[in-house]
Formats: structure tokens, sequence, C-alpha cells
């Protein structure tokens, strides 16, 4: 796992050794750039395969450099099918297979993939970025000097070593992250700043007149799968898919851990690993309250699979105290999180963790999925709050109303799939993988979804709604492969209870925000301000506030002995002035 970073449209190469070192948190392991005609690549590497003859940025035989973001898990399988080609290899690594697909298919090697990345590579005439087909890697790029220039990176904060990026925010997106806590589509809440989307392509060419050419493409599209008819037989045909699956993800040179939170998708993944051989297993468990029935669960799961348990407990003030530093590595106005604050921790153990992310997104586990009209209700209270100001574009709100219309459709079934779709392509890519990834990589660490597996995914869009939801049972299906796997001294327990949320700072935390928000903000403060309208809390308006601090005033750097309780007393006026910058 690593970060990336680069310039197409005449690189400079100091500036590409500053964007690159910007995200050297991610790569502790090495650090390499190259230019390549109009392509400045960089690379910082975290090594979990071939430390030695992995190093990047690396160059083909074809005259293509790659920078490579990922663990493609079926490296092995690929690196034989390419030799049986003819093709040689020189190291061990997974970036070297990638590079030579490329090198032997082009872009259509792409469909051969299974595992989580986001690259770039370049001839020095073009450049070609592309995503994972779930987005599990972020990619960012920006254009500047009017359009004559390309950034790219792996956060937002090595583009903003650019002086070149404006940092004028989004409006279009502060609207939607008011209305659902997260941005939709490729947007970013930098106006200049793009995503790559999830089974994303973006071709880079300079014109004639020296302004860049965009070409994006999609890869890696759902594929049509049978199923059988007996439900027995779905239940095993999805028990073996998450067994290759996560026996897959626990290839690596070091130790890889998992994440245990208690509820039946983590322990699913456990009990699957667990029965795969002898290596040693370690399990991690977080809170923010050391009496959760979620922790009491993972033990007793760990010692009847036999793990290695580490269990993290933290007090809501200790995840306070690490508000910035989380705003910083999350680049957004979220809560602390309790990945950020015990990656360090789990970093002594291991260097790649999975975590069971993405089985609710795909089989249909929230409240919302069945029960959607609460949810909906509160999503549109808080955008007719933000209309009834008077003050919202109609361009502004378009995306989020089209989104609304279409999950409150009077049509059951076409609401019921919007709702599946939304949470899908919205909230998995833009909340919780981008907590996953900013959470563990600001210390080193790489975490793995194995749910986020495209034979898994086929398996899922397969099924038809009554094996999501069956009655009030959610992830009916995946349920039922849990009862069969799981030790049955622990199987109806794990899979019949609800479970807390392991990466979000849980309630005790988000309640002591917002009563230090209400503290810290001085009653003055309260009135007409240039955000007011986004902010439905006290909570929401210092996390607005404060990432306006670090990403505007700060560029996404911590200033030394920062205090966040002190934003508007100490560092009142260099608040004022990153706001006036919007």
């Amino acid at each position: 796992m690593c970060g990336i970073a680069g310039i197409f449209g005449g690189p400079d190469p100091a500036l590409l050794e500053r964007m690159t070192r910007r995200l050297h948190h991610r790569g502790p392991d090495g650090l390499g750039t190259a230019v390549v005609g109009q392509a400045g690549l960089g690379n910082t590497r975290l090594s979990l395969l071939d430390w030695e003859g992995g190093a990047q940025p690396m160059k083909g035989r074809t005259g293509w450099t790659l920078v490579y973001n990922g663990e493609l898990y079926n490296h092995a399988a690929l690196r034989r099918n390419l030799e049986r080609e003819g093709v040689t290899f020189q190291t061990r690594s997974d970036t070297e297979v990638l590079l030579r697909a490329l090198e032997q298919r082009g872009l259509a090697c792409l469909e051969d993939l299974e595992g989580m990345f986001a690259f770039a590579f370049s001839d020095g005439e073009r450049l070609t970025l592309v995503r994972d087909a779930f987005g599990i890697k972020p990619l960012y790029y920006a254009l500047v000097d009017g359009g004559r220039r390309l950034l790219f990176a792996s956060e937002l904060k090595a583009l903003l070593v650019d002086t070149a990026l404006p940092r004028e925010l989004d409006r279009t997106s502060l609207f939607e992250w008011a209305t659902f806590r997260f941005t939709l589509g490729e947007r970013t809440l930098f106006k200049a700043v793009r995503q790559v989307p999830p089974g994303g392509t973006l071709e880079v060419s300079r014109g004639p007149d020296g302004t860049l050419n965009l070409r994006p493409g999609r890869h890696s599209p759902p594929r049509a799968l049978p199923l059988p008819e007996r439900e027995e037989d779905r239940i095993e045909l999805l028990r073996e898919r998450l067994t290759d699956s996560v026996r897959g993800q626990w290839v690596a040179d070091h130790p890889v851990g998992i994440f245990l939170s208690g509820g039946v998708d983590s322990s699913l993944l456990a009990a699957l690993l667990a029965q795969g051989g002898t290596r040693e297993i370690h399990t991690f468990s977080l809170a923010d309250d050391p009496s959760l029935p979620d922790l009491a669960v993972s033990r007793r799961l760990s010692e009847a699979l036999g793990t290695q348990h580490h269990e993290y407990s933290f007090e809501p003030d200790t995840l306070l105290e690490s508000l910035p530093r989380s705003l910083c590595s999350l680049e957004g106005p979220g809560e602390p999180t309790i990945v950020e604050t015990a990656a360090p921790r789990i970093r002594n153990h291991v260097k790649a963790v999975l975590c069971g992310d993405g089985a609710d997104e795909l089989f249909a586990g929230y409240v919302i999925h069945s029960l959607p009209g609460p949810w909906l209700k509160s999503c549109m209270e808080g955008y007719n709050r933000m209309i009834r100001t008077g003050e919202i574009p109609q361009d502004e709100c378009a995306v989020a109303k089209a989104s609304l219309h279409a999950m409150a459709s009077p049509d059951p079934a076409a609401a019921r799939e919007a709702v599946y779709r939304f949470f899908l392509e919205g909230q998995l890519t833009d909340a919780h993988l981008r907590v996953w990834d900013g959470g563990s990589m600001a210390s080193g660490l790489e975490v793995r979804v194995p749910y986020l597996d495209r034979s898994v995914r086929d398996v899922a869009f397969a099924l038809p709604w009554e094996q999501r939801i069956r009655g009030r049972v959610r992830k009916a299906l995946l349920r039922e492969v849990a009862r069969r796997v799981l030790p049955a001294s622990l199987a109806t327990v794990i899979v019949d209870r609800p479970k807390l949320a392991a990466p979000s700072a849980v309630r005790r935390t988000a309640e002591a925000l917002d009563r230090a928000a209400r503290e810290i903000l001085p009653a003055e403060e309260r009135e007409p301000h240039p955000l007011q309208r986004y902010c439905a809390t006290p909570a929401q308006r210092l996390l607005l506030d404060l990432f306006v601090y670090l990403f505007v005033g700060k560029g996404g750097d911590l200033p030394e002995g920062f205090q966040w309780r002190e934003l508007y007393t100490t560092h009142r006026n260099e608040l004022t002035e990153a706001l006036s910058r919007i």
C-alpha cells in the first residue's frame, strides 16, 4: 500500500518532490519520483510484498512508467497467466504484475484485476489514472494554470502543496454534506478538485493549444450471475466466494490482522479466516466505552477461534483531543474516529488489517434499507431548512433534490432500489471507505475489505430482495452463511444481535463533541456566518470551521501545538481570514 502523486503538463521536479513527501505517512518504507516527458510521477511505499523488488515509480519495457497504490489479491494467478504468454518477471511484486499486464493487454486487463487500487501510468505523452471498482483507494485530481497542468494524488493535502490550486469550496458539495453528511458523485469539498469515480479511468493528453484533454472511461461493470435454485446452494455459493476473498486478502509478506467488532460481518470474516490454516491471527476491537457488549462478544469469539486479541477502548475526551489530527487525516469535516486514534497501536502488531465494511451496503443491512422513512424525513428537513434561507441557487441543490426524489418515489420497488444504490454508491465510498483509508493510512496501516470483492458483489446483486431482507431480518442470506460458519456456541448470539459501528466515534463521543461546540462557540459567532446555512447544529458548525481553518488556511497541515478549543479565541483572526477566502 502506498501514496501516489503526480503532475502532467510540464512537471516541476521540486514540486513533485514536495507533493510526494506530503504522503510519507502512507508509505514510510520508500519514496521515489520520476519525470517522463510531460509527466512527473511520485510514490511513497508501504511494502507488503517483495520489499526489495517493488520500488516505484516502476519503468516498463514499452516506455510506460507506473505508480501504484493498492493490492492485487489475484496477482499470483495473473503472473502465471502472463508467463504462459511469454512474459518474464524480475520481481515478486504485484506492481510488476500490474505493469506487465498493462503492457500486454492495455486497459482491457482491468477486467482481470481483483483487489483495491489507484494507479497512474504514462509514456510521457499521455497519462492514465485508474481507480478500483468500489473506490476503496482514493484518487483526486485538479486542473490548474488554465487547464494546462493536471495534478493528481492519493490525498487532497498533496494537491494543496501547489499554490496554483485555488482553495475555493464547492457550494454544491457543501449542500450535499449538510443534507447527507457526505458528498455525491465525483465532487469534493474543493471546487477545483475532483475524484476519479469508483470503476473509473481518466486518460489525459495535451491538445494543440496546450490545454489538456480529459477522456473519462469505465471498467469492471457488474457481471450477471445465474443463481442456484435452492437456497442452501446459494448459501454455499456465497460462503465459497467469501472464503476465497478472505484468504486471498490474507496474503502478504508481513502479519495481517482483522478488526473484530462483535457484529455478524467481521465475525464471519474472522471465522472463515480461522478455518484457513495455522498462521497466527491478530484480532482488534475498538470502542469509546469499555462496557459495550460488542467488546464482550468479541472477546468470546476470539477465545473460541484462538486468535491473539487486542482491545482498545478510548474515552471521549481522548478521541476529542485528536479532532484536528483526525480532520487532517480524513480530509473532511467529520467527527474523530476510533480507527485513526488506534492505528498507531495496531501498527505495532501488523501492517494490514481486514474489516467487515461493505457488507451492509451490498446485502442491505441498514435499518434504512427496510424502513427508510425516518432517515428520509430527517434529510428532507435539512434540505428544506437550507432552501428556506432563500440563499441557495437552484443548481447547488439539484443533485441532492433528485436523489431525495428518487428515494421517496411512490413506487415501493423503485424507492427501495434507489435507497440501495444511494448507500452503495454514495455513503460507502465517500464516508465509510474514506474513514478507513484516511484514518489507517495516517499511520501507514493498510485496511482491506473482503466483502468488496467483485465475485461477492456479483452474488449480492443477483439476490432477490427476500434474500436481502426477510421480514425484520436484514442481510438474510449473509446471516445464514454466518450461522453455518461461526462456532455453534456463539452463532445465535452474534447473528441475531445488533452492533455499533467500529470506525466512527460512537454515541458518547458525539455527545461530548456537541457539548464542547456549544461551550466554545461565542454568542456573537452564532450570528450570520458565510457557511451558517450548511450547519444545523453547533457541532457541524465547529467541524466545518475547523476544516476551513486547516485546509483553506493551512493546506491540510496541522500547526504544531494547535488547540482546537482555542479556534474562536487564539486562532480567531486566522479563521476569519480563511473564511474570507472561500
